[in-house]
């Protein structure tokens, strides 16, 4: 072993061992460390995979575990009606997926999988138990912004040194590929125009200005990981922010793309998409779009051969090699988060994730007279996350998936502490005027 592999095991270790050694502190001082320090995680945490009962494993495996320990023990603190109901959304999908791990051709890969997923239903479950107060929404909304700061400072080193890039010439930040770092960006800049567009003074002028900038390393960031599906997500949410919002954002959002093509690394992922479309033999060379349009056809037609619970889960990678004509020798993911459950667990595992969004829109719709902005905000941002799993692998980014997670967690938790004045906000008593932000209900 190098000493640059040495040195990972040891960061590798130290970083978990203070992760888990929090958790001793209490739950919230330990899901802050959590919070701040795991984006910091992903390069250090791959150099240092191990080996444990012939299986290759990294200290990630550790905090799941971790993780989903502490949502068990927590769990009966979770009895609002909201929270129950959201919680147990994902029950169906979860429950799918574990049985796929069973027929699944590589089990142990499988369950593996299984517990990911799991976590990523703790990290939006763990923010119920602990969120009493609106300090506390504060508190973890400041956390959930603060641990973007140092993937974005060595984001920043990265493009302005030119070292560590990655190929292309793109940017990873902290993370193990650019779009990993790109969508973790994008819900962090999600978080800020959720609080910016709030009406319920969550933020002095002060605490305002200094979102406001910080935005501006965020997109820079943004545009240097050149994901494509990111830019169009984060547009989406600058557009939706400015329709409720700020209308002088709205003007933004149109003119500035026009601008971003002059830069010439932007125009060149956008003119990329119009070369290479066809693929015509083995060794024909295709854009990244028509490499999925191929991979998706290709497994279209294995997906009728079982289209009710599919092949078993993490299959899609054990079985693309033999189907998949651009990669033979190597199995890929899905590229596609709905191709992949099709795949994997049929259109039972696929209706029972939408199953968990669909969940989510039903209960911010029943809050929506609380403070329609922010609530419009949090839409988009799940709008976002479930376009976006059109085209990338959004189920195996776990770092940004419990940032993402925890985050909207955090945000109907606070929702969460207003069910004793639903009925209240949305049928007023004759004479008594209808209440137009949570701050009225808190008597601010």
């Amino acid at each position: 072993m190098s000493a640059t592999s040495h040195l990972a095991v040891l960061a590798s270790a130290v970083l978990a061992a203070v992760i888990c050694g929090s958790f001793f502190f209490g739950l919230r001082s330990g899901v802050t460390a959590l919070l701040m320090i795991r984006p910091l995680c992903d390069r250090i945490f791959e150099n240092a995979r191990f080996e444990v009962a012939g299986s290759d494993i990294s200290c990630g495996a550790i905090l799941n575990a971790l993780v989903i320990g502490v949502m068990l023990i927590n769990l009966q603190r979770v009895n609002r009606k909201m929270q129950v109901a959201l919680e147990r959304a994902w029950l169906p999908f979860l429950l799918l997926m574990l049985a796929a791990s069973f027929y699944s051709p590589v089990e142990l890969d499988a369950f593996r999988k299984f517990a990911t997923y799991v976590s990523y239903m703790a990290m939006f479950v763990l923010p119920f138990v602990m969120i009493k107060t609106e300090g506390d929404v504060q508190y973890f909304l400041k956390i959930v912004i603060l641990s973007s700061v140092g993937p974005v400072i060595y984001a920043l080193f990265q493009l302005l040194s030119g070292f560590d890039w990655y190929q292309d010439a793109r940017i990873e930040g902290t993370f193990t590929h650019p779009n990993i770092f790109a969508f973790y960006i994008l819900t962090t800049i999600g978080t800020i125009l959720c609080l910016l567009a709030s009406g319920n003074n969550l933020l002095t002028r002060k605490a305002r200005k200094i979102l406001g900038l910080y935005l501006l390393p965020l997109i820079i960031v943004l545009v240097a990981t050149k994901t494509r599906s990111a830019w169009a997500g984060c547009l989406f949410l600058f557009l939706v922010y400015g329709l409720v919002a700020d209308k002088r954002v709205l003007v933004l959002t149109f003119i500035l793309p026009i601008f971003a093509l002059a830069i010439p690394s932007v125009n060149e992922r956008i003119q990329g998409l119009l070369t290479g479309t066809h693929y015509v033999g083995w060794v024909q060379d295709v854009n990244a779009y028509a490499w999925r349009e191929i991979l998706w056809g290709k497994a279209l037609t294995l997906i009728m051969q079982k289209p009710v619970f599919g092949y078993g889960l993490y299959s899609f990678p054990y079985y693309s090699p033999t189907f998949f004509p651009l990669e033979t020798w190597r199995g890929v993911d899905a590229h596609n988060v709905y191709i992949q459950l099709l795949f994997e667990t049929g259109l039972a595992g696929l209706f029972a994730y939408l199953w968990i969004f669909s969940q989510k829109f039903v209960w911010l719709f029943r809050y929506w007279r609380v403070d329609k902005a922010r609530l419009t905000m949090t839409a988009a941002m799940i709008s976002v996350y479930v376009i976006t799993g059109y085209s990338d692998n959004l189920l195996e980014y776990v770092s940004y998936g419990w940032c993402y997670w925890f985050t909207v967690g955090l945000i109907y938790s606070d929702l969460a502490q207003y069910v004793p004045v639903r009925h209240a906000l949305i049928e007023p008593k004759l004479g008594e005027p209808l209440p137009g932000t949570v701050a009225d209900v808190w008597g601010r």
